[in-house]
């Protein structure tokens, strides 16, 4: 089976409507790991995107599931103080405690489209 990878965030409500509806996307979207903010989130560019679906949405954010195409390239941005962050060097990397928010979808891309188109045509309504 195929495999499609998802990054999985909240983004405010307008945008994530459009981008699920199809909607010109700027060059690049932001999506927030934790719903309300904005100290960690996803960078993705708008070409890399194959699709999205909308989740619950409370207090102006929408719960998303962003599908991205072959070989698509995210960027994974804290930010805070620098204390906050312990900062310290990582010999081995399987230690860090925190993963980012990509997931493994095991599903036809061809299943993956429909979904997303027949969101749209729900939107578009």
């Amino acid at each position: 089976m195929a495999e499609v990878t998802a990054v999985i965030g909240y983004m405010p409500d307008a945008q994530a409507k459009a981008l699920a509806a199809g909607k010109e996307a700027k060059d690049t979207i932001l999506v927030n790991v934790e719903q309300g903010s904005d100290e960690m989130h996803v960078r993705i560019a708008a070409k890399d995107i194959a699709g999205t679906l909308l989740g619950a949405s409370k207090k102006g954010q929408t719960a998303v599931q962003v599908f991205l195409r072959d070989k698509a390239a995210v960027e994974m941005v804290n930010r805070g103080v620098a204390k906050d962050f312990l900062l310290r060097p990582i010999k081995d990397l399987s230690l860090v405690l925190s993963r980012g928010p990509l997931v493994s979808i095991y599903a036809s891309p061809q299943l993956i489209k429909q979904l997303v188109d027949a969101q749209r045509q729900e939107l578009s309504r």
